[in-house]
């Protein structure tokens, strides 16, 4: 609920035929983050990119994937830096969003120089995956359970050499027969 209220917070409207993108950091190390970009196209297009730009370095473009909520996004890992992100839609009639910081759209920089940002890392699971997460768990409480009863019921019998067996008869005479005693 918390991710969800800082997103909308940070969410940011593009104007020129898109709606509001974000940005938030996956992970970190020392030298890059991987970052994931989401953005709400107002029109059909055929492909829409993102352009990140950094002052006296070339631009990098990457194409971004549509999402099933009908906007579009991709995850990619860069150096840790404020990119200036422009996002385009490509096709008969592109159009190009205004200039925004990669900050502005959620990604928090305030670390100190040379750190990396702080980021937490949250695993979201689909339906069918936490349907069979569940059966999982079943499965092995039942197994557990199985155990239990085959254990405690090899308890509850009687041990072998308790139980009552007949008496063994010989069909040879014992030695005091054999002697005539």
């Amino acid at each position: 609920m918390i991710r969800l209220a800082a997103v909308a917070l940070l969410a940011v409207e593009l104007g020129a035929g898109f709606g509001t993108a974000t940005a938030t950091v996956v992970s970190t190390t020392e030298e890059s983050m991987i970052v994931d970009l989401h953005v709400e196209v107002g029109e059909a297009a055929d492909s829409v990119v993102v352009h990140l730009a950094l002052p006296d370095e070339e631009t990098v473009t990457i194409p971004m994937v549509p999402r099933d909520d009908g906007s579009y996004g991709v995850t990619t890992e860069v150096k840790v830096a404020d990119y200036q992100v422009v996002f385009e839609t490509l096709g008969a009639s592109g159009t190009q969003s205004d200039p925004v910081a990669l900050s502005d759209l959620g990604v928090d920089l305030s670390g100190e120089p040379g750190s990396a940002p702080s980021t937490t890392e949250v695993v979201e699971r689909s339906p069918g995956t936490q349907r069979w997460l569940w059966l999982g768990i079943a499965l092995g409480a039942a197994s557990l359970s199985a155990l239990a009863f085959w254990v405690l019921g090899a308890r509850d019998r009687p041990a072998d050499d308790e139980i009552d067996q007949p008496e063994e008869t010989s069909a040879l005479p014992s030695h005091d027969e054999a002697s005539g005693h």
